[in-house]
């Protein structure tokens, strides 16, 4: 039997993706990338915006048309939006065969099996065994945090730390298999606490794995940043010099509108203390616009902070209500044009900074683990995270750490040749 999945979301959602393929792959199912070669279709969804709902939908809707040419196909939906809107997804669409919310994810494979009536073999631990250059680990699921514009923690439920023996184990085995690189994954990595480990000694630990040759982790949140850590990162020669500390606003009154337990001060102390013991780190940030009783004023603030700052990359999302959440209640007062128009002056000014911050790398030497190779071209990232494109590379250089001097620079992107 052949499956496909397809992902919607975040990293977190492509790891929980890609830990679903190797299950289904222990009971000798076989993956596919064309929809029309696949027995089973899985998506994978996310909930955290309005957007990403909108988007499963259609895909939904389209794999319906599929299945009306072929009534044998299985049709199965998971994830975040699957655990928010489960019966509805039913009702609305008679093509889905099964539908399974992210707090079932340790029974995703089993439950599929049992849907396509496999012979099944002994799967109790979901470990991703395939070569990868680059591996997503997640290390703590749900939040405690509940900032008024999230979803999160009603459909992932409360924060759930990893056993770190379990993680630990899982990473030595992606080293085995050719991982270079690890991504450890969380809603607030920094409140990971298992028994007596917490976060900073846990990737103390994973530093220690023989081969490993690069250590990232997200998502951060601000109040949770312990200068523990930061002097980690300092000290560490595994871990990358990127960090993604969401801000989501400059205005002290949105802040604590939004239940962030901050405010941009103590924000800006922290990009502070980074950047004094990591002079090199790259920072970037998530910015949310138009979040309800956003005045001009606050909205200048968040604009003046991102000047002031000048992150390396930023995502900006237009505010919109997610059920169950406290902002939910308030009045959404800002125009959907307005939003637009602040999304648009933010982005402007974060492209303006990023193309400044890329062009000062042009005729420099930096160090790249390549890990993706498409049409003579080497994809590969900085520690920082920037990527790096070489032209007419060879492929044999995948998945090395390379030295590349950059010749160009595109707004977010690098352009080099290997340096022998």
């Amino acid at each position: 039997m052949k499956y496909l999945i397809e992902t919607i979301g975040c990293q977190m959602n492509v790891c929980e993706s890609d830990t679903l393929s190797e299950a289904l792959s222990d009971y000798e199912m076989l993956k596919v990338s064309n929809v029309s070669d696949a027995d089973i279709i899985i998506l994978n969804t996310c909930s955290v915006r309005s957007q990403a709902e909108q988007k499963a939908f259609s895909y939904i809707g389209r794999i319906e048309d599929l299945k009306k040419q072929n009534p044998n196909v299985k049709v199965v939906v998971i994830g975040c939006m699957a655990e928010r809107l489960g019966t509805k997804i039913r009702k609305r669409f008679k093509s889905v065969d099964l539908v399974l919310g992210i707090k079932d994810i340790d029974k995703f494979a089993l439950k599929i099996v049992n849907l396509c009536k496999f012979n099944t073999v002994n799967s109790d631990v979901l470990v991703n065994n395939t070569s990868q250059i680059i591996s997503y680990v997640t290390i703590i699921r749900g939040c405690n945090n509940f900032c008024s514009y999230c979803v999160v923690p009603f459909v992932r439920g409360r924060e759930v730390s990893l056993d770190n023996q379990t993680i630990l184990n899982q990473c030595q085995k992606f080293v085995q298999n050719g991982t270079k690189e690890i991504m450890l994954l969380g809603q607030n990595v920094n409140s990971y606490k298992y028994g007596q480990t917490n976060f900073v000694s846990l990737v103390r630990d994973i530093c220690k794995i023989d081969g490993l040759k690069r250590l990232r982790f997200m998502t951060n949140h601000p109040k949770d940043l312990s200068d523990e850590l930061i002097e980690l990162i300092a000290n560490e020669k595994k871990i990358c010099h990127h960090i993604h500390l969401p801000m989501q606003s400059g205005s002290n009154k949105i802040l604590k509108a939004m239940n962030r337990k901050y405010t941009y001060e103590y924000y800006l102390e922290l990009v502070y203390k980074l950047r004094t013991k990591v002079p090199e780190i790259s920072i970037t940030t998530d910015i949310i616009v138009g979040f309800p009783e956003e005045t001009d004023k606050d909205f200048n603030d968040t604009f003046e902070a991102i000047k002031n700052i000048r992150f390396d990359g930023l995502y900006v999302f237009k505010y919109s209500p997610r059920p169950n959440t406290k902002a939910s209640n308030m009045l959404d007062d800002v125009p959907l044009e307005e939003k637009k128009n602040r999304l648009s002056i933010i982005l402007n000014e974060a492209n303006k900074i990023s193309s400044e911050i890329v062009s000062s790398m042009v005729g420099k030497t930096l160090e790249v683990l390549t890990d993706n190779f498409y049409d003579n071209t080497l994809e590969a990232k900085t520690k920082s995270g920037r990527k790096v494109f070489i032209k007419n590379a060879n492929k044999d250089y995948l998945g090395k750490i390379l030295n590349v001097c950059i010749e160009e620079s595109k707004v977010h992107s690098l352009f080099g040749n290997i340096v022998v």
